[in-house]
């Protein structure tokens, strides 16, 4: 069996969540899972980036695939999920959508009202708070506005009066939990008394920035979150939170997309309730589940591995920007997978490096550049492939394939991440990495992809640089070619 998940955000702990409940299911059925993601969940992105980041769900042809699981709310972008939701519908198989009630495709959803209830209701009663303020996540998120319904109409269940300025607009970050402390106390008539956030890492920006302006949690100011993730288990203090349910939203959704695609009946709509936690920040007390020396080794484990990290994206940022080639790049990057323990990795390129170059010529010479850049072109090839310490390189192939037949790495219950290579909205091809848990645990794999696409632009700016001087030698009659593009036979020496 196999099957396709699209995402947004891969990186986040309630998307890492989802991931992982599916993976947990698939791999034991021996089920392939192909996971389309990017970065373009990020919030406040320049448009170009994002549009190339999006670019992403264009790949998949559905037809390969025996049936999709979405998380709609995570691809903010209305035109490209009605394409996706259209391309589904062409090659009809089963959809599972997570979040988002779809007319026509199974529907798992993780509500977002319950935990926040709990939670205002509890700040209430328990605690006697009446100024409660919310940090919403943005406007056009589905999630996001059914928590704020909740808080607003729990506040009007219980007779609490509130305000517009209680309320602020996030974007799920850290930042935006710091800037929303910011301006509830220079901008509100009134101090807070608690602080609902939407999810926990504008919760823990929140109470930073409370801490930075000389007020104490919870003492002065009782602030929430929502998700239950790592941050909220090791904050200090301990963070209330709504635990939400994607690990077993991801478990459902896998076991509903393999029981319709045997053709079995398949019930439409599985709702997962929330719940709230109540820990220290909220002022409850909380027995801790791991005691003071085991998070004390968790939190060394986690230094050693972060520090690791940062090393492998410092050291590849200044030596992938001071290259002059394609070649240079490819030799620079096996090492660099190496030492992040990958076993499988293909960059997959939008045509040859044969064609790359006689696209520089043609745009050097006025002409026409042959392909619109901003799309994945139907032939790609790999001229790199990391698989499992051999270096190989595979021709010309459909996209609709993804990765060429002779590939090393099909075999069942394996998952593969699919992300886009490109520099703002021009696309040069995708990359694919299998059975790599780092690049759904966290950050540091999405900032080396970003790393890569930064390399393949500075290498581009500067042979296009050195095409339009072998162009303007041409003209002014200096002589033959020097330091010009590389001719095919010089670059398959």
């Amino acid at each position: 069996m196999k099957i396709a998940v699209l995402l947004g955000g891969i990186g986040y702990d309630s998307q890492k969540r989802t991931i992982s409940g599916i993976l947990d299911r698939a791999i034991l059925d021996r089920t392939n899972v192909y996971i389309f993601t990017c970065d373009g969940w990020k919030y406040e992105v320049p448009a170009k980036y994002e549009k190339g980041e999006y670019n992403i769900y264009n790949l998949p042809d559905f037809t390969q695939y025996d049936g999709v699981i979405l998380n709609t709310d995570t691809i903010r972008e209305p035109d490209i999920m009605q394409a996706i939701a259209d391309r589904i519908g062409e090659a009809g198989i089963p959809c599972i959508d997570l979040n988002i009630n779809t007319p026509g495709v199974i529907h798992v959803e993780m509500e977002n009202r319950n935990g926040v209830e709990e939670i205002v209701r509890h700040l209430i009663a328990q605690h006697n708070a009446a100024n409660i303020f919310f940090i919403s996540g943005p406007e056009d998120s589905h999630d996001a506005n059914l928590r704020l319904q909740a808080y607003k109409d729990t506040m009007a269940e219980n007779d609490i009066e509130w305000d517009e300025e209680y309320i602020y607009y996030g974007d799920y970050s850290y930042e935006s939990g710091q800037r929303a402390v910011r301006r509830f106390l220079d901008e509100a008539g009134v101090k807070p008394a608690a602080i609902v956030a939407a999810n926990d890492e504008m919760a823990v920006g929140a109470m930073l920035a409370l801490k930075e302006a000389g007020y104490r949690v919870p003492e002065d100011v009782m602030v929430t979150g929502y998700d239950d993730s790592d941050i909220a288990a090791y904050s200090y203090p301990r963070l209330t939170t709504v635990r939400r349910g994607e690990y077993e939203a991801g478990q459902i959704a896998y076991d509903k997309i393999a029981a319709a695609i045997r053709g079995e009946e398949v019930e439409d709509n599985t709702i997962i309730q929330g719940h709230a936690m109540f820990a220290e920040s909220c002022g409850c007390a909380v027995r801790r589940d791991a005691d003071a020396a085991q998070m004390r080794e968790n939190y060394m484990e986690q230094h050693v591995k972060a520090y690791r990290e940062m090393e492998i994206l410092k050291n590849s940022s200044v030596e992938f920007t001071g290259l002059v080639d394609i070649d240079d790049l490819l030799e620079s990057l096996e090492q660099y997978i190496r030492d992040m323990g990958i076993e499988y990795f293909y960059l997959c390129t939008c045509g040859s490096l044969d064609n790359y170059y006689r696209e520089l010529e043609r745009i050097a010479d006025g002409e026409d550049r042959g392909r619109d850049a901003s799309v994945y072109s139907d032939e790609i090839w790999v001229p790199f492939a990391y698989e499992r310490g051999e270096i190989n390189s595979y021709g010309a192939f459909h996209k609709s394939m993804l990765l060429p037949e002779e590939c090393e790495m099909r075999r069942a219950g394996a998952f593969y991440i699919i992300m886009p290579i490109h520099f703002q909205d021009h696309c040069y091809g995708y990359c694919v990495v299998r059975d790599y848990r780092p690049a759904i645990e966290g950050r540091f794999y999405q900032n080396f992809i970003l790393n890569l696409d930064n390399a393949m632009e500075m290498i581009r700016k500067q042979d296009m640089m050195k095409a339009m001087l072998q162009r303007l030698n041409k003209k002014l009659g200096e002589g033959p070619e020097k330091d010009a593009v590389p001719d095919s036979q010089e670059l398959n020496n």
